[in-house]
């Protein structure tokens, strides 16, 4: 029963929500590698570099070049902006938050100075939180839709049920107590009894069609990060990942006559609400040797993350007539439990120092999605994780960045590239991401300021994708960052 119901959500909701999906796995997989000004300065080019709390959530080898213990508090400004084609339609629409993107607190212990003693120079132990991802958005999606309508969905899923009115939302089909039977209620969805089959008013569209997406939320992760930094030449450090999500989207969809083209029907609304919450586990390892002093190359491996996800929902409907009062109907509030694995991660790095004047580093990052997997103890997610394998693939992910000191100052910038994790794709969910930044260095303390844009594209269907064309949607987000340190 639960596939069935699981299956069903999928091809009546398309990429919406109530229902695991590639999008959803997608989602979570994702990471942006959020943290301090000086990190996200350098665009996250910091595998080799290290002696930053950011690095413990990248390559925890980093935390081996710390001299002296050190805290940092991160408070930032979150916006994005979002751009939508639907057919003839065009929108734009923009959502902004503040945030902690970093908090954490690294202990470092000199064990032998210069030439002097064993081979063990140092040791570090570091703990606290780096921001992954910021889900904050909104979108707005419009358009004259001429083919299809979603109610052209729910009619077609009735029918193929071969259920009676009376019997829609039993048991054995509850998911459609989040569909059918809502547009049923709200006599959007009616009865033949002639044909004994389900019809729509408008099944071809030529409606006005308009959603609009509103998301908040972050994933985020504590950290337990320890390492030791042999001869001043290998270091080495580990960290224990406890990453967490929240995620909480409302979206509304509305269908709309405008051309008066059926005497009967006029409009109706479709509000969806979708809260996931959950928290897994990962581990890190890395290193960073200095072959020579000026060049410094580092290797990070990061395991698969598996976490245990809650999904609560539900969904409302409401319809408008030209001759007749509208109707309301409003599913029971769903809930369902299971878990997701996110890919390993591979990094490599190098970094060249010069001197105490500046630096250049360089990241690679190797991630396949198509590894992600959804399970849960009452339910196989066969077709759901051979849609993520056939959907998704590996992409290669490339860092920059630059900084350089003049006294107290420094000054930073650099670029990434995220590649598209879809196969047969170059473009749609690419993520490019420019950022500069300047700090104050001192012998105690430290203030640093940083500014992140990044730009991707991607496609949105409102429902099943053979019925409809992807929006398309092209997002930008700007962050700024703030990081105060302070080291004894």
């Amino acid at each position: 029963m639960k596939k069935i119901i699981i299956s069903c959500l999928l091809i009546l909701c398309g990429i919406a929500g109530i229902a695991q999906n590639a999008n959803d796995a997608l989602r979570y997989s994702s990471i942006s590698y959020n943290g301090t000004a000086r990190f996200m300065g350098l665009s996250g080019a910091y595998g080799a570099v290290g002696a930053d709390f950011s690095s413990l959530s990248q390559n925890p080898a980093g935390i081996a070049l710390y001299r002296k213990s050190e805290f940092t508090i991160t408070p930032g400004i979150f916006s994005s902006v979002t751009e939508s084609k639907f057919f003839d339609g065009k929108n734009t629409d923009s959502r902004t938050v503040m945030n902690i993107q970093n908090l954490g607190m690294v202990f470092g212990l000199n064990l032998n100075k210069g030439d002097k003693g064993g081979l063990i120079k140092g040791l570090q132990f570091g703990f606290g939180m780096n921001r992954m991802n910021d889900f904050a958005n909104r979108v707005t999606i419009s358009g004259f839709n001429t083919s299809s309508s979603l109610l052209t969905t729910y009619m077609n899923d009735a029918n193929s049920s071969g259920l009676l009115p009376s019997d829609l939302g039993s048991n054995d089909f509850g998911y459609q107590k989040f569909s059918s039977l809502l547009a049923y209620k709200t006599d959007l969805l009616f009865y033949d009894t002639t044909s004994k089959s389900y019809g729509v008013d408008m099944p071809n569209g030529k409606v006005l069609q308009t959603k609009t997406i509103e998301s908040l939320g972050s994933s985020h992760e504590m950290l337990l990060s320890g390492g030791a930094n042999f001869g001043d030449k290998f270091y080495i450090g580990a960290s224990m990942g406890f990453p967490s999500i929240r995620y909480e989207e409302e979206s509304q969809y509305s269908e709309k006559d405008v051309q008066h083209l059926n005497n009967y029907f006029d409009s109706f609304t479709r509000s969806e609400y979708l809260t996931t919450k959950g928290s897994g586990f990962n581990f890190k390892f890395g290193f960073i040797y200095k072959p020579v002093e000026f060049i410094r190359i580092g290797a990070a491996f990061h395991t698969p993350t598996t976490y245990n996800l809650t999904d609560t929902y539900s969904a409302k409907m409401t319809s408008a007539f030209d001759q007749a009062s509208g109707l309301s109907a409003t599913s029971p509030d769903g809930t369902y439990d299971y878990r997701l694995t996110t890919p390993m991660r591979i990094l490599g790095s190098v970094a060249v120092i010069i001197g105490k004047i500046g630096l250049v580093s360089a990241d690679y990052e190797y991630v396949d999605y198509s590894t992600s997997r959804f399970r849960a103890d009452d339910y196989t997610f066969f077709d759901e994780n051979n849609t993520i394998q056939n959907t998704l693939t590996s992409a290669n992910n490339l860092r920059f960045g630059t900084e350089w000191k003049y006294g107290v100052f420094a000054f930073r910038a650099g670029t990434s590239f995220y590649g598209s994790p879809y196969k047969n794709e170059t473009t749609r969910g690419a993520r490019m991401i420019y950022s500069g930044g300047i700090g104050i260095h001192e012998q105690n303390y430290s203030l640093d300021f940083a500014f992140s844009h990044q730009l991707s594209k991607d496609d949105y269907y409102l429902y099943d994708s053979s019925l409809v064309s992807a929006a398309k949607i092209t997002s930008s987000s700007n962050q700024f960052l703030m990081t105060l340190g302070m080291r004894f």
